[in-house]
């Protein structure tokens, strides 16, 4: 590896750099030798192979490699039972894992005693990674979606749709007689980005490429932040969190320079609004407009600076672009590996031919009231959610009270400073829960929805069965569908994302031929993440019959 000989010429030559090296070694050792979350003393580990000489410190460079293993025998050993236990995690971060039947009692926790907030700021290294603690200390950007997003849905939908549009058209192309290789991770990440943007910063900045360069650059810096900073001990943190967020800072000082003239002129434009109701200004719906207005109603001077805004641009693109592009490479690596893919594939055809020209009305744009009726297309995400994703443990909380937490039921107490979760990716694979779970069935949860619709023609309306349908959508969670979270803190932007990934689905069945994959290419675990392979192709080729836009 070139970096290495030459950090180890550069020690050879500057025995300050050598000593300072071998400091750091000595300090990484000691962490993996001496600390860890705090946790509760009477609840069984799994991998800990009690007796043995430093026994956490072992497991926990061990987990790197035994997340799987160990997740499966907890799941089968204590969850099951309704028992909770203990996991190691290579972070240092080891984990209180609850079962699901305790998945209401910790959702239902107040945020002071144990909150979502707080284990999110460790985990993304809030102090350093997004250049200032404040974004992640008061999650600003959060509360402008809650509070905009379902609203809004059905206005920005076409632009969405256009910009899918646009993307596909940019990307994958024309070409009818030809077969052409996609690199789906990259591909993906691409469109993804674009198509987020059109949402957040609006034309013509969503389709800049050096700003979209920087933001992706920015979304790599953080996750390197929060792979390396928790192998640093504490008491160094405070230096070398600053030197290792240093790439953060200069990325996000290269978006600055495209998003700070675009504030500008939009708070300019809402003044004179404002100001000047008649004016025929257009102000665009998006995430800018969105802040403005909601930090202005609500007095929030600081929200309104303009470089504060800019900053409140960073963790909502790294929130959106990565899980998105994640979560769409594993439905393309599922559905077309799929024992029945060709089936899978022509059905998610039909629909969308069928219900499409139901957009006429509305200038040849999907809507959120007809994107309702794709359930087979909800069905297939939904599928490849459950069987393909990318986070194993889910509704992460950090316990803040003072005096821990006490689950009464089987007498164990959580000190301040722990980590609580549940183990989603078991539940979602229990063969007691879901028929074959290994197996990804694109129509798992439609083919109820559907027969249900066909007798509810027939026959009058059974309330509860209409809930329980209802319930099988992507967005809807509970203990067997953990993927968006569950509860008060469940995922504000999955009603867009739903919206989002049905209309891509539905634009490549009707548009391109895409050739089986023999297999799916496998993903790989890097301790208790689960990641898509980064470098498989897919080929495809625009269909002759394909219309020219839409």
């Amino acid at each position: 590896m070139p970096g290495l000989v030459e950090l180890a010429q550069a020690a050879q030559d500057r025995p300050v750099i050598a000593f300072a090296i071998i400091g750091l070694v000595l300090a990484a050792l000691w962490k993996g030798l001496t600390s860890g979350q705090p946790h509760p003393d009477n609840v069984p580990w799994v991998g800990k192979e009690e007796g043995k000489p430093f026994a956490i410190t072992r497991a926990t460079y061990a987990s790197f490699n035994k997340a799987i293993v160990w997740l499966t025998e907890g799941y089968q050993k204590y969850s099951l039972k309704g028992k909770t236990y203990l996991i190691p995690d290579f972070s240092g971060r080891h984990e209180v894992v609850i079962p699901i039947n305790k998945l209401k009692w910790l959702a239902d926790q107040p945020d002071n005693v144990a909150s979502v907030r707080a284990a999110h700021y460790d985990v993304l290294q809030g102090d350093y990674a997004f250049t200032t603690p404040y974004l992640l200390e008061t999650v600003y950007h959060e509360h402008v979606i809650h509070k905009s997003l379902a609203r809004k849905v059905d206005n920005i939908i076409p632009a969405i749709h256009d910009e899918i549009v646009n993307c596909f058209d940019t990307t994958w192309g024309f070409d009818a007689a030809n077969y052409k290789e996609i690199p789906v991770w990259d591909n993906t990440m691409d469109m993804i980005s674009r198509i987020s943007n059109r949402m957040f910063v609006g034309l013509p900045l969503c389709r800049n490429e050096d700003f979209l360069k920087h933001n992706s650059a920015f979304a790599v810096d953080v996750i390197m932040a929060t792979s390396i900073m928790p192998f640093i001990p504490k008491f160094l943190h405070p230096i070398m969190g600053h030197l290792v967020c240093l790439p953060n800072h200069y990325h996000y000082w290269m978006t600055r320079k495209h998003t700070l003239p675009v504030i500008h002129q939009r708070l300019a434009d809402i003044a004179e609004k404002d100001a000047n109701p008649d004016s025929k200004i257009e102000i665009p719906d998006d995430y800018i407009t969105w802040h403005i207005q909601v930090a202005k109603s609500e007095g929030r001077a600081k929200e309104m600076e303009p470089e504060m805004i800019s900053r409140f641009i960073m963790p909502i693109e790294f929130a959106a672009i990565h899980t998105t592009s994640l979560t769409l490479t594993m439905i393309l690596f599922d559905l077309l590996s799929a024992d029945r893919a060709q089936e899978y594939l022509d059905g998610l055809r039909e629909e969308a031919e069928r219900i499409f020209p139901e957009t006429l009305d509305a200038g040849g744009r999907w809507t959120k009231k007809i994107l309702t009726k794709l359930v087979r297309a909800d069905s297939a995400i939904r599928e490849s959610m459950r069987v393909s994703n990318f986070v194993t443990r889910g509704i992460t909380r950090k316990v803040v009270a003072k005096d821990g937490l006490r689950n009464e039921e089987e007498g164990w107490t959580a000190p301040c400073g722990s980590l609580i979760s549940v183990d989603e990716h078991s539940r979602h694979h229990d063969p007691a829960v879901f028929p074959e779970p290994d197996k990804y069935d694109a129509f798992r949860f439609s083919r109820p929805r559907e027969e249900y619709e066909a007798a509810r023609e027939r026959n009058a309306e059974d309330l509860q069965k209409y809930v329980d349908m209802k319930n099988l959508s992507m967005v809807s969670t509970g203990e067997n569908f953990l993927a968006f979270g569950h509860g008060r803190h469940a995922c504000p932007g999955r009603f867009l994302v739903q919206h989002e990934l049905k209309m891509m689905l539905a634009h490549i069945v009707m548009h391109y031929d895409v050739k089986l994959l023999p297999s799916r290419p496998p993903n790989q675990w890097l301790g208790t993440t689960i990641v898509p392979p980064m470098k498989a192709t897919i080929s495809i080729k625009r269909k002759a019959s394909a219309p020219v836009n839409k």
